[in-house]
C-alpha cells in the first residue's frame, strides 16, 4: 500500500493483541501498526498517541496507547525516538513536558 516508487527496506511495526496472554502464547496479532513516518505525542499521565500515515497502513489513524507507569511511558517515547522518520513530542496537551 506504499506509494509507487517508494523504496522501503525496513519497517517498524507494533503488533496488537487482545491481551498479554494472547501475545505470550503466540496468537495471531489482531492488527499491525506500521510506525514508520508516525508522529508520537505524550498526552498526559501514562497516555500517548501514535498518529500513523497511510503510506504503509490501510489509512492514517491515531492510536491511543496507555502505559502502566510514567517510567514505562518515558521508555516508549525514548524507543520511538530511535525509529527513523518518527517525530516524538514530549509535551502533553496541558503544556507540561514529561521529564526524560
Amino acid at each position: 500500500n506504499h506509494a509507487a516508487g517508494a523504496d522501503i527496506a525496513f519497517a517498524y511495526v507494533l503488533e496488537l493483541f487482545p491481551d498479554r496472554n494472547a501475545a505470550a502464547t503466540g496468537a495471531e496479532a489482531q492488527d499491525l501498526i506500521h510506525v514508520s513516518g508516525a508522529s508520537v505525542k505524550f498526552v498526559q499521565g501514562t497516555v500517548l498517541t501514535i498518529k500513523t500515515t497511510g503510506e504503509l497502513n490501510k489509512k492514517g489513524l491515531t492510536h491511543f496507547m496507555s502505559a502502566n507507569t510514567t517510567a514505562e511511558t518515558r521508555a516508549w517515547l525514548s524507543a520511538f525516538e530511535l525509529v527513523p522518520d518518527v517525530t516524538v513530542n514530549w509535551v502533553g496537551n496541558d503544556g507540561t513536558e514529561l521529564d526524560r
